[in-house]
C-alpha cells in the first residue's frame, strides 16, 4: 500500500539546530513533511547573529531564492523558528508575508533563548499573514530534552487538535 501525501508540512528555520530539532520532532508526531528554508545571509558565528538581529530589529528581510509553491498543497503549515529580538526569525516572517501562496491553515511554534517574550512574536507573525494563527506554542532553549519539552509540545499538538476540529465543523 502506498504511503498517503501527507497533510501537514512543518517549514522550519534554524540558526543553531534548536528549530530545526523541534521541527523534526513535530514531524514524527504529526506524519508531516518537513521543508527547511534556507537564509544564507545570517549564517557564520558573528556576521551573521548581527545581521539577523539588525534586519529583526529593522523588520526588513527577505527570504533566499527558493520556491515556496508546493506550501500551498498541504491542508496546514507549520512555521518552526526562533524568536529574534521579540519577533518570528526573519525568513519566517518574509514566509508569512507570502499569505496567499500558503495555506489558510498556519501555526507558529517558536523556540527561544527566554530573553524575547513570545506574544509580541505571535501577534507579529498573524500581522505578517494577514489572518490569526490557528495555534502558538514556544519552546525556551533550556527546555530541550526536559519534561517541560514533553508538555509544551503535548499542550501545541492539543491546541493543533483542537483547532482543526473547529475549521472542520465549518
Amino acid at each position: 500500500m502506498a504511503k498517503a501525501t501527507p497533510e501537514i508540512c512543518i517549514a522550519f528555520y534554524s540558526r543553531s539546530g534548536h528549530s530545526k530539532r523541534l521541527a523534526t520532532k513535530l514531524a514524527e508526531e504529526l506524519h508531516a513533511d518537513e521543508v527547511e528554508i534556507t537564509a544564507p545571509k545570517y549564517s557564520g558565528r558573528f556576521l551573521g547573529y548581527m545581521r539577523a538581529g539588525f534586519d529583526s530589529v529593522r523588520q526588513k528581510g527577505a527570504l533566499a531564492s527558493q520556491a515556496f509553491d508546493t506550501l500551498k498543497k498541504y491542508r496546514h503549515l507549520i512555521l518552526v523558528g526562533p524568536v529574534w529580538t521579540s519577533y518570528p526569525a526573519v525568513p519566517l516572517r518574509a514566509l508569512m508575508r507570502q499569505g496567499d501562496a500558503l495555506p489558510q491553515a498556519v501555526s507558529l511554534f517558536l523556540t527561544s533563548g527566554a530573553h524575547s517574550p513570545p506574544l509580541k512574536a505571535f501577534a507579529a507573525g498573524a500581522a505578517d499573514l494577514g489572518r490569526p494563527l490557528i495555534a502558538t506554542g514556544v519552546l525556551p532553549n533550556s527546555a530541550e530534552d526536559t519534561a517541560q519539552e514533553d508538555r509544551t509540545i503535548a499542550q501545541f499538538l492539543l491546541e493543533l487538535k483542537e483547532q482543526d476540529a473547529l475549521i472542520s465543523r465549518n
